[in-house]
């Protein structure tokens, strides 16, 4: 993980170190790859070692910036900005070659986006955003339009997300693909796809339950940190990084579990205090004890101070 990476998670709480650790992971084109083979039509004939080989691992980027002003580096940015446009901010992004278009003269590449979003429920469509990010990838790939433009160099663009919680219980486990497609209203025309099928928006919702689908079983284990069952899709071995983003998601990920456990404890404690302090402060109003006898109690059994003893008796005292 590189040092940029390192130190922006560093500032960040439990839970949030834990998310971009997992968005970290898919830096990997042994990560994504599992994911592109299920969802990117592209790739639906190649095996996982023929999709790492044909990424770009020059232009996976995470937390950067893309303009629709002409490109100046071969990296592909994580940020798209404009002049008249707002900024986006990717978690991955990078170049693949399509293996349908490319031969050993030209080389055609997919641009795609990877987005990891916990909260499906959101006051937007998460398809509408998709489809703001593939068409800012597309525009930003002529930069600024003169009479001289040349639209034959646009490439397809892909933004695919995975959904992980708050998602309805019937859209739970589906995967969707958003995309051009050609009708004819009259007569018949032969129009290759390549040349509108630009944009495709892919969403992967999680859900609750276990799926027997390979995207949901290797997500599954991603977002686990279960190592034996990521090795089924991703040989580790090959690449030692990989284990120790596993590890370290792994220990993260224990580490706000037993946080979350022990504030479960706490809370419960709490609560029980309370109804202690209610059961004591009414039971002794039914039996007319006085006020600083019961006031004393609660000091001495809970261990609280005669101020906050008296806040809990004119609390309870006064529902009576």
């Amino acid at each position: 993980m590189n040092e940029e990476i390192i130190q922006l998670i560093d500032t960040m709480d439990g839970r949030q170190k834990y998310d971009a650790m997992c968005k970290a992971f898919f830096r990997y084109r042994e990560a994504i790859a599992p994911i592109l083979k299920e969802v990117v039509a592209e790739f639906k004939d190649c095996t996982n070692d023929e999709i790492i080989a044909l990424i770009d691992a020059d232009s996976i980027s995470l937390s950067d910036t893309v303009s629709d002003l002409p490109p100046r580096i071969k990296s592909a940015g994580t940020e798209m900005t404009s002049p008249t446009d707002k900024t986006i901010y990717y978690d991955c992004r990078f170049k693949a070659k399509n293996p349908k278009l490319s031969n050993e003269m030209i080389c055609i590449m997919l641009h795609i986006n990877f987005e990891v979003h916990n909260d499906y429920n959101v006051r937007y469509p998460i398809t509408k955003r998709g489809t703001y990010y593939v068409a800012r990838e597309v525009s930003s790939q002529l930069g600024i339009l003169t009479e001289t433009t040349d639209y034959n160099r646009l490439e397809k663009a892909y933004s695919i997300w995975v959904c992980n919680e708050n998602i309805p219980e019937k859209l739970q486990n589906t995967v969707t693909r958003y995309h051009f497609v050609k009708e004819d209203l009259i007569g018949h025309t032969d129009e290759p796809e390549e040349n509108y099928d630009l944009m495709e928006v892919v969403i992967i919702r999680r859900g609750n339950k276990m799926s027997d689908c390979d995207i949901f079983k290797y997500l599954n284990a991603v977002f686990s940190s279960d190592k034996e069952n990521i090795q089924k899709y991703i040989d580790m071995d090959r690449n030692p990084q990989i284990r120790e983003e596993v590890d370290k998601m792994s220990g993260m990920g224990q580490t706000i579990y037993d946080r979350g456990i022990q504030q479960g404890i706490e809370k419960g404690i709490e609560q029980g205090v309370m109804q202690g302090v209610r059961a004591l402060i009414l039971d002794n109003i039914e039996e007319h004890i006085p006020k600083e006898r019961s006031i004393d109690k609660l000091q001495k059994l809970f261990s609280i101070t005669r101020e906050k003893a008296e806040e809990y008796y004119m609390m309870y005292a006064g529902k009576m």
